[in-house]
């Protein structure tokens, strides 16, 4: 599912809380009600789930090799955030998409924040046979980690680099995740 809808699956079961409350206090829910309250808020938790999880991870490029290396950058981000705890309040308290969705995005930048310094461990020269028979052509630089090629700009996708040749250097003293993360 994309993000538009996953939101759409918990708007409803948002909506549905909010209209429960409106008839009903939260008490009286979990008690006379408890098994359908119950059911529900396993299914907001499940939904608010998904959609963080799209939102704050979708798109992210990482080769899979390196993915155990950058995971550890990705849980000290998710353990040192406050997103997700105040996510939940958005969802039963306040039953706020929009916090919701303003908390996953800001939870993205902190997963994106902290694997920079795993992206930094991975630049490398990307020297091709144009560099070598032609010195005037400057190598460009290549991240190992996601596949891709500084060029124009912009990063772009350039998954064969088996006629070049990569030059890696360490580019910063490899900060643990938890500090990276900071």
């Amino acid at each position: 599912m994309d993000e538009k809808e996953l939101r759409k699956a918990l708007e409803i079961h948002l909506d549905t809380l909010r209209r429960n409350l409106e008839v009903v206090s939260l008490e009286v829910l979990k008690t006379k009600y408890q098994k359908p309250y119950e059911e529900l808020r396993g299914q907001i938790c499940k939904a608010a789930t998904e959609y963080t999880r799209h939102v704050a991870l979708c798109d992210i490029r990482i080769r899979r090799s390196l993915f155990d290396e950058a995971k550890t950058y990705i849980d000290a981000a998710i353990q040192q955030t406050q997103c997700l705890k105040k996510i939940s309040e958005a969802a039963f308290q306040r039953q706020d998409m929009d916090e919701i969705a303003a908390l996953a995005h800001t939870l993205r930048e902190e997963i994106e924040k902290s694997l920079h310094y795993f992206y930094l461990g991975h630049m490398c020269l990307l020297v091709t046979r144009e560099c070598i028979d032609d010195p005037n052509k400057v190598p460009e630089i290549y991240n190992k980690a996601t596949s891709c090629v500084w060029r124009d700009g912009a990063w772009l996708l350039m998954e064969d680099t088996e006629t070049a040749i990569l030059l890696s250097a360490p580019i910063i003293n490899e900060l643990p995740p938890t500090e990276a993360a900071a």
